[in-house]
């Protein structure tokens, strides 16, 4: 198994909100050639970050769609609220606070919440255990692409 790569976005030193820092990651990924799943806590949450990924730069499109769709394993960015992959992204963008490094993804981002402090309590303690584990090459991120 090759090195996963996980990374910590701290929104608050990176002065952003959340949907314009998953919009900005999805939009490098994707300029890099990587399929992209953007995982949110909700439908509410999917909703938002489909309208930050229409909207975050002007005179570009970026080509994604929510999952559930008829061509979500064609999409190379794909919003979802569960953890199944449908198509086969490489890069997680977790929006929603994760207590453990999700499987099948080489490459993954948790966007730390701003103000929720049970979500920001989960993701310091898998960032803990990560960081203790030492088989992830792990990264606190405090700017964005």
């Amino acid at each position: 198994m090759g090195s996963i790569k996980a990374e910590y976005v701290n929104l608050r030193q990176a002065r952003a909100s959340l949907e314009q820092a998953a919009a900005r990651l999805a939009a490098a990924h994707h300029r890099a050639g990587s399929r992209v799943l953007v995982l949110a806590v909700d439908q509410a949450q999917a909703e938002l970050l489909d309208r930050a990924l229409w909207s975050f730069e002007q005179n570009s499109f970026l080509p994604h769609a929510q999952a559930g769709g008829p061509d979500q394993a064609e999409e190379p960015i794909l919003i979802a609220t569960t953890l199944d992959n449908p198509n086969q992204a490489t890069v997680l963008i977790a929006a929603a606070p994760l207590a453990e490094l999700p499987g099948g993804f080489p490459h993954f981002i948790q966007l730390l919440p701003l103000d929720d402090e049970p979500g920001l309590q989960t993701c310091r303690e898998c960032y803990r255990a990560l960081n203790e584990g030492g088989s992830v090459d792990l990264s606190h991120v405090t700017s964005l692409p």
